[in-house]
């Protein structure tokens, strides 16, 4: 399935938040997430040219991600696989047996909502200034959920947040 993605920095949350309600997105969670990408050759974690491995962890979701490189685009699209998994150490583990070189750890505080196929993200990391991040499978839907908020989808950045502020890491 292809995902879409922007990030838009700068927001207030609070007023986000509101929006999210407003257009009917549902609150589906608030918890610290713990991840990890690894490396191998062709694949990359801060580099969304290449193609991305990760293992994630939201309380007790635990789920592998692989993803293709970024198609050329104005919004970061690329196909995503996620399978969910019941234990986060032996995901890691067999991931490594793979001879993929597993990453420092990645943890961010998430705000997650949905609406029906468009997922929410309002992300936290220690440094960095919280963000929105917003995931569909579609351009044209991006544009329109972009338009719902009232956000300026030309403010909206592709790429992974250590790609869009490598200052900050």
């Amino acid at each position: 399935m292809n995902e879409v993605e922007l990030k838009f920095l700068n927001i207030n949350v609070e007023e986000i938040k509101e929006k999210l309600k407003k257009i009917g997105a549902k609150l589906k969670s608030d918890a610290l997430t713990e991840s990890y990408s690894f490396s191998a050759e062709g694949f990359h974690g801060n580099n969304s040219e290449m193609k991305y491995l990760r293992v994630r962890k939201t309380n007790d979701d635990i789920r592998i991600t692989y993803k293709d490189p970024v198609k050329s685009s104005g919004m970061t699209v690329r196909e995503e696989i996620e399978i969910k998994v019941d234990n986060f150490e032996v995901a890691i583990n067999l991931l490594e047996k793979l001879n993929f070189k597993k990453n420092d750890i990645f943890r961010k505080h998430r705000i997650h909502y949905e609406l029906e196929d468009v997922h929410f993200e309002i992300d936290t990391l220690d440094n960095v200034p919280t963000y929105l991040e917003i995931e569909t499978t579609t351009e044209e839907s991006m544009k329109k959920i972009c338009s719902d908020l009232g956000l300026n989808i030309a403010e909206g950045k592709n790429g992974t947040i250590v790609e869009i502020l490598p200052e900050l890491f």
